[in-house]
């Protein structure tokens, strides 16, 4: 959803394969090993909010972001209502959300999850930046606002890269931020 609102600042990081098999073990763990290699180029160092949403919590394996401290959250109304489209009920979906401080493999149980299909929607935001890291399946969407950031982890990254979508893309403003969510 991002994407459609951001797209100056957005890229995609590719599918590990095109094939409509379902993906091996193998290449469910070389699709986290990317989450976590262009998740670590942008934020290490850094404290970062992690938000899921749980469309159904009783069919999502919601254990591994417990394990990093990911607790419910009451979404303001503006969320459920720029997210209407995307709930099939309002009563089902969960939001949790933590801080942490990035280090590389802090998120190994998550991208693993996330990267076999067993955890949905999850985003990763740094509120020093802006920039921020949506996993799903086997790619990912970025968001990073710095012109000259995003070209270094485009030229870092441009493997995994669509050759129709370069990293680098125009500058664009940063709008302020209207939420902060501390976990303490």
């Amino acid at each position: 959803m991002l994407r459609f609102t951001h797209e100056a600042v957005w890229t995609r990081v590719h599918y590990l394969r095109d094939g409509a098999e379902p993906a091996t073990r193998d290449e469910d763990q070389r699709t986290a090993a990317r989450f976590d290699a262009v998740a670590s180029a942008l934020f290490t160092g850094a404290t970062v909010l992690l938000l899921a949403i749980h469309l159904d919590p009783r069919h999502e394996a919601t254990g591994e972001l417990r394990a990093v401290g990911a607790t419910p959250i009451e979404p303001p109304p503006s969320w459920i209502e720029a997210l209407r489209d995307y709930l099939p009920g309002t009563s089902r979906a969960e939001f949790v959300a933590t801080t942490l401080s990035w280090q590389r493999g802090c998120l190994d149980r998550v991208w693993l999850a996330v990267a076999s299909d067993r955890i949905g929607r999850v985003a990763v935001f740094s509120p020093a930046t802006g920039d921020a890291f949506c996993p799903y399946g086997g790619g990912a969407d970025v968001f990073v606002w710095g012109a000259d950031r995003r070209s270094k982890l485009g030229e870092r990254f441009r493997a995994w890269v669509p050759a129709t979508r370069p990293m680098p893309g125009p500058s664009a403003p940063r709008p302020e931020p209207d939420l902060i969510v501390e976990h303490g």
